[in-house]
């Protein structure tokens, strides 16, 4: 099984960063709750839609995002693909992912628009010729059916109930990082902060701040390579009220800060 997350990873880094796609991977809760703990922290980031304008849009309503991407998952058909818009006006294409013959979740191959004047841009225009206008149908029919695959070997080998609760607050923190705090995650699954904390920090080795801050500042990456907002407005939509320190944190991060891998990548 690590031989087969670390090919799944690889080949999500290069369907991403050598072939310019947006590709992420879904799973239905119960499903991706049955992972081991140190699958979902490798799959984590390729769970959203990383794209800049899907970024922003979910700034603006996050809980529609979510519950778009729910029904997406039900409209998976479990011998083809789809290509769909959605709330926001973002088409994408959508390959199923099976156990036991049932649709289990979905490669998701986003960041595409229809030419001409938008259906349903949310951000009234801003970042909206930031999408693609050309689907490569081709290329993904090509290029997404083997992950499909290496997702469904993982399925069959990996799933147990043992990691439930620290899965579904990763599921949760992936959806709610830019203002989510450990009240809010405590309420959210009525545990006491200290729990919270000690699953937390005993899963993956991080305190949940850092663990968000870093989902942040991945945002905050995408934003600074594919638009031109200025850098404090990029620290406030990805959640940092201080510019400042995210100059610090991204700085520390990545080994450079935001304006000049804005003008070296």
């Amino acid at each position: 099984m690590d031989k087969l997350i670390s090919n799944i990873i690889s080949y999500l880094k290069y369907l991403n960063n050598d072939c310019g796609l947006s590709v992420s991977i879904h799973f239905d809760d119960d499903v991706f709750n049955c992972m081991p703990a140190r699958i979902t922290d490798l799959l984590s980031p390729y769970n959203s839609h990383t794209n800049a304008y899907c970024v922003l849009a979910k700034k603006i309503n996050y809980t529609k995002c979510l519950s778009a991407q729910k029904k997406l998952l039900k409209t998976c058909k479990k011998d083809q693909a789809l290509c769909s818009s959605c709330h926001a006006g973002v088409y994408e294409y959508r390959y199923p992912v099976l156990k036991n013959n049932q649709v289990a979740g979905y490669v998701a191959a986003s960041g595409y628009r229809k030419s001409g004047t938008p259906e349903k841009d949310i951000l009234n225009g801003s970042l909206w010729n930031s999408l693609k206008e050309e689907m490569p149908a081709k290329l993904l029919n090509t290029l997404i059916p083997p992950l499909c695959i290496m997702a469904e070997q993982l399925l069959s080998s990996c799933l147990r109930e043992t990691d439930n609760e620290y899965n579904m607050i990763i599921n949760f923190l992936n959806e709610y990082h830019n203002n989510v705090t450990l009240s809010d995650l405590a309420n959210h699954f009525n545990r006491s902060k200290s729990h919270i904390s000690h699953l937390f920090k005993s899963k993956n080795g991080l305190t949940m701040r850092a663990y968000c801050n870093n989902l942040k500042l991945e945002d905050a990456r995408n934003l600074l390579l594919n638009t031109d907002i200025p850098i404090t407005e990029i620290a406030f939509d990805v959640g940092f009220n201080d510019t400042s320190y995210f100059i610090y944190l991204f700085k520390k991060k990545f080994g450079i800060s935001p304006l000049k891998y804005r003008k070296e990548i």
